[in-house]
């Protein structure tokens, strides 16, 4: 099994969700994906709910940069068909409440292969390091 198009799929999706194309990410995802986010908060269950977790984050940051800066692919074959697990590599670096961070971290998936393509049914993010780079003071308000 080529895990080409698994790495495809994946920067794609990247892609997708750094230039805030929300409505998009539906397809990439299982409608019973179960994600674990990187605050070690209760996991969440089903495509409406990681999408709005992209849409949440969108809402209150502001995106600088997103990097893909490792990507593995390890296939398997199974009774029930055909899985990739994957490791991705990721820094980014966003604006939120006034201050800038710089990250890097780790997205481990599993990803079902369909004949209809593949869908991501698990997903996990772990932040690795975490820098708080500048705090930016706010701007002025306008006179009344």
């Amino acid at each position: 099994m080529a895990t080409d198009p698994v790495k495809e799929f994946l920067i794609e999706l990247q892609n997708a969700w750094s230039r805030g194309e929300v409505a998009g990410l539906a397809r990439f995802y299982h409608p019973d994906v179960i994600l674990l986010p990187p605050d070690l908060g209760p996991p969440l269950e089903g495509r409406q709910a990681v999408l709005d977790s992209y849409r949440d984050f969108l809402d209150v940051a502001r995106l600088i940069s997103f990097e893909i800066t490792e990507l593995e692919v390890f296939p398997f074959s199974h009774s029930g068909g055909a899985t990739c697990m994957a490791h991705l590599h990721f820094s980014i670096r966003y604006e939120l409440d006034g201050n800038s961070y710089d990250e890097e971290g780790l997205e481990i998936y599993t990803v079902l292969l369909t004949d209809a393509g593949p869908q991501i049914v698990w997903r996990s993010q772990t932040v690795l390091d975490s820098r708080l780079t500048e705090k930016i003071a706010p701007e002025p308000s306008a006179p009344r």
